[in-house]
């Protein structure tokens, strides 16, 4: 069975889901998505092959950078401009007030999603509830901003720069940024450029991906698609424990922290490491 990473540049217009469909259905493979994109939006989509899907929690927590096209003056109802506008404002605001009230987003901020988003809300997906014309209240959640940046500044249209933790929201904080220069705002244009090490210069079009046979040498292997993890190598007779499920003893305390566990140049799959003690967290088929 196929098995890796594959980083797709997703075209606009398309769901996530869509381009996974797509993918599974032109090879015949088992596959998922590490975090959805905007149909608006364009750029890396980190899809899981194979076994790859059961690690998907290594890769949905990982950093994000964005590169955002907004308008001032117009607040749509998604937060992009695929919704209908449903309030027009005057942008009586300079370049210079965008850059300094965009200061304020940096750091550790409380962050509503967009009520058009996948968030689940009371056991159903909150953009299903935004649809039937149902109010939807979405719970803030606490994210990092590390980089917002003005690019571009030609009013009422900016470029802007995002650098975030994982669960963030570019269309909500064009939103937030709107309101608070009070004329509200909107993303014309979304492109993801990186998730954690991964840049969409490394991936393939889904339109030339498309046009392939065969997926083998795009896929990152899976060991080296997380290397963002410590390694481990072991011995045999260690791995043999690892492989039973038996843990190891450490010779010194550590940090929770996961592993990627290696026998020779052999990925044997994901460790955690509490205390003094290593044990298999998430191991490959057929060890």
């Amino acid at each position: 069975m196929l098995t890796g990473v594959l980083l797709v540049d997703k075209p606009k217009g398309m769901t996530s889901m869509e381009v996974v469909e797509g993918v599974k259905k032109r090879f015949s493979v088992k596959a998922g998505h590490a975090g959805t994109l905007d149909p608006i939006a364009t750029g890396l989509l980190v899809l899981l092959v194979g076994e790859a899907t059961k690690f998907s929690q290594f890769f949905t927590g990982l950093d994000k950078t964005y590169i955002t096209r907004a308008k001032l003056g117009e607040i749509t109802q998604t937060y992009d401009a695929e919704g209908e506008v449903v309030e027009k404002r005057q942008v009586e605001v300079s370049c210079e007030d965008v850059g300094r009230v965009l200061k304020k987003f940096r750091g550790r901020i409380a962050h509503t999603p967009p009520p058009f988003s996948a968030k689940w809300v009371k056991g159903k997906r909150a953009y299903q509830l935004a649809r039937r014309g149902l109010r939807v209240d979405v719970e803030p959640v606490e994210v990092e901003v590390y980089r917002a940046e003005l690019l571009y500044c030609h009013l009422p249209q900016v470029e802007l720069f995002f650098e975030v933790s994982s669960g963030t929201y570019i269309r909500s904080l064009v939103q937030e940024l709107g309101l608070e220069l009070l004329c509200g705002a909107h993303v014309v244009e979304l492109r993801r450029l990186s998730v954690g090490p991964f840049r969409v210069d490394m991936a393939v079009s889904y339109e030339r991906l498309l046009s392939l046979q065969t997926l083998e040498g795009l896929l990152l292997p899976l060991g080296e698609a997380l290397s963002f993890l410590p390694r481990v190598n072991l011995q045999e007779e260690l791995s043999r424990r690892i492989k039973r499920g038996a843990f190891i003893r450490l010779k010194k305390p550590t940090e929770k922290t996961f592993v990627r566990l290696y026998e020779g140049d052999r990925f044997l799959g994901v460790g955690l490491i509490e205390g003094e003690n290593l044990r298999p967290y998430r191991l490959m088929q057929g060890l």
